[in-house]
């Protein structure tokens, strides 16, 4: 099933499910540890190559640029923002708005594909004789390269919020705010441009629609193939699906599976045929195999699993890997899902902040 509020082009609305950007052979994870360290893993020899120093304990938030040159990485306090540069594995700068009295928290950043450029979401917290004095939170507009904030920025429709999430296009041009409706501003006048009403069903006679927006690793870029959840009025219940979004276009592909399962940790397989996930139920686990030429689920196969648990899959599409928490990647054949080692590290990594860049550095 496929469905578009407005197609900004007409051929918008022949685009059947995009094929994915080219797969390669290997990847190069980066993975947060709780410690100073992020850590530099090859998935070739499945060893630690390098690691790197970084100017805050714990980094968060990793976020990789659109040229994947760079890393932008948060740290335990909120209060800091250190740019990695992938090719030298060394923090370059650091980005903090925190001074004299005042500790400003960063609670939401997202970098221009320019990166000379950000938004950033931000709130003030004052230490005064008795009390702290608490503002914001705030937009802000802030220049990489004067460390200067340039602008307070008005906040989307039915803002402001604590946890507004925000990412600019890849060509720079939108800024995207995802509210109860997916906002879409000038990214360099900061007016509304568009709107993606999801709070309106897809197709008549489902519910509001429940996906994701952000890409995978093996995705095309501007494209988000995600788990989907519909709500079906007429039967009360929970459907549960793939759908594919292009943000740009305002189009979602989708299919249907049948009734919502506990199922997550999705992830793409390079080449885009396959995609994999985990349903976790205390004492009962498995992975999930998706189809996606035929739209079906492909195979559902027990294993141990463990309390907490992120998915991901070799660039090659041969092994899949679950990690964290802990300080151990459990290393399975896709094939057959039979588990060929564990690889284990001298720190633990922090729940979800990995990230993965397929090929030869």
């Amino acid at each position: 099933m496929r469905t578009a509020l407005r197609c900004v082009a007409s051929a918008a609305c022949i685009l059947g499910f995009v094929a994915p950007r080219a797969s390669a052979q290997t990847a190069t994870w980066y993975i947060s540890t709780y410690t100073s360290d992020m850590l530099v893993w090859d998935e070739a020899t499945e060893e630690i190559i390098d690691r790197i120093r970084m100017n805050r304990p714990i980094p968060n938030g990793v976020q990789l640029n659109e040229a994947m040159t760079r890393l932008y990485v948060g740290d335990a306090s909120g209060q800091h923002i250190q740019i990695v540069d992938i090719a030298l594995r060394e923090v370059i700068d650091e980005i903090t708005l925190t001074h004299d009295s005042v500790v400003v928290r960063i609670d939401g950043f997202a970098a221009h594909p320019s990166d000379r450029r950000a938004v950033m979401l931000v709130k003030n917290y004052t230490k005064l004789i008795d009390r702290y004095s608490v503002e914001g939170p705030f937009l802000v507009a802030y220049d990489l390269e004067t460390k200067q904030v340039t602008d307070t920025l008005p906040w989307p429709e039915g803002g402001p919020s604590e946890r507004t999430n925000f990412r600019f296009s890849p060509d720079g041009e939108v800024l995207y705010f995802f509210t109860s409706d997916i906002i879409a501003v000038d990214a360099d006048t900061y007016e509304e441009v568009d709107r993606w009403e999801l709070s309106q069903p897809l197709e008549p006679g489902l519910g509001r629609p429940n996906f994701g927006t952000n890409s995978n690793t093996y995705d095309e870029p501007g494209v988000a193939t995600s788990l989907i959840r519909i709500q079906d009025p007429v039967h009360n219940r929970s459907l549960m699906g793939i759908a594919r979004a292009r943000l740009s276009d305002k189009v979602v592909d989708f299919f249907t599976l049948g009734p919502s399962e506990p199922v997550g940790s999705f992830v793409l397989a390079p080449g885009g045929e396959k995609a994999y996930a985990l349903y976790t139920t205390i004492g009962a686990y498995e992975f999930w195999e998706f189809d996606l030429v035929n739209e079906r689920v492909s195979r559902r196969v027990p294993f141990p699993g463990r309390a907490r648990m992120g998915l991901g899959v070799s660039a090659d599409g041969t092994k899949i890997y679950v990690h964290v928490a802990g300080n151990t990647i459990d290393v399975y054949d896709a094939a057959t899902f039979s588990l060929m080692r564990t690889v284990e590290f001298d720190e633990d990594m922090t729940l979800g902040n990995v990230a993965i860049i397929p090929g030869n550095e």
